[in-house]
């Protein structure tokens, strides 16, 4: 049987099913928080006969009591939730608000790109976070406003489209619209090469890896970015349920 594996941000839903570390069959939906329940019952397209068991990520702890419900209710099985939790393969030295999003993609990439020991996680979403990982201890990071809530935040009045940030090569421009992208874009790409740059000088053989939905944006870019796993959430996801079964 399969592994479902549900990742709730701050404003999407990505689903996939697993059989040992293989992940495939990802999807991915929007939703908002007045419709939280139906459209995460919209997202759960699997159906019952593919489904063993259900992993989740979810930002928003009010929505815990709800997935379970709804879990529930679609395959008779109760979803594991994850959780802060000291029985995970990385020591983590942080406080417990640390987000599950982050959690999971640290403990993916810790144990996919072993052997590996420094590792920064760059997750380019609704926030870009940034996660430093040194010899399997999770230390920290950043947090700064994600391209599209910057774009929000210059441009209140009118949606900019998103494409234009992926054909914004050139920084100085002659256009309103074509400023405000240029410099979300250019300000975001600026921002994570320098912080690239200072954690290189302190970590040595600093492995930087993002993902994220707005990955390809910046990855696109830079060349200080040495890959890109746009599914490590959801890879972290399945190790951490999979952990007392399997032996990766």
């Amino acid at each position: 049987m399969n592994n479902l594996l549900i990742d709730i941000g701050n404003s999407g839903i990505k689903t996939a099913l697993s059989k040992g570390r293989s992940v495939y069959s990802v999807k991915r939906f929007s939703y908002s928080d007045e419709n939280f329940l139906n459209d995460f019952k919209k997202s759960l397209t699997y159906k019952k006969k593919e489904v063993g068991r259900i992993g989740v990520s979810c930002l928003n702890k009010n929505n815990h009591k709800l997935v379970d419900y709804i879990c529930k209710l679609r395959y008779s099985i109760k979803p594991e939730i994850i959780k802060f939790s000291k029985s995970l393969p990385i020591k983590i030295i942080y406080e417990k608000s640390l987000g599950t999003d982050r959690i999971c993609s640290a403990v993916a990439a810790a144990v996919k790109y072993r052997p590996r020991k420094n590792i920064l996680v760059i997750d380019f979403g609704t926030a870009t976070t940034y996660n430093l990982i040194i010899n399997l201890v999770y230390l920290g990071g950043l947090i700064t406003p994600g391209i599209i809530t910057s774009l929000s935040a210059l441009n209140s009045h009118a949606n900019l489209p998103v494409a234009g940030l992926k054909s914004s090569g050139r920084l100085v421009r002659n256009k309103t619209e074509a400023n405000i992208i240029s410099g979300v874009m250019h300000q975001s790409l600026f921002t994570t090469e320098k912080v690239i740059e200072k954690l290189k000088k302190d970590y040595k053989d600093l492995f930087i890896v993002c993902t994220g939905g707005l990955a390809d944006i910046i990855f696109k870019k830079t060349k200080l970015i040495d890959k890109k796993d746009k599914n490590l959430v959801l890879e972290g996801i399945n190790y951490i349920i999979n952990q007392k079964q399997t032996k990766y």
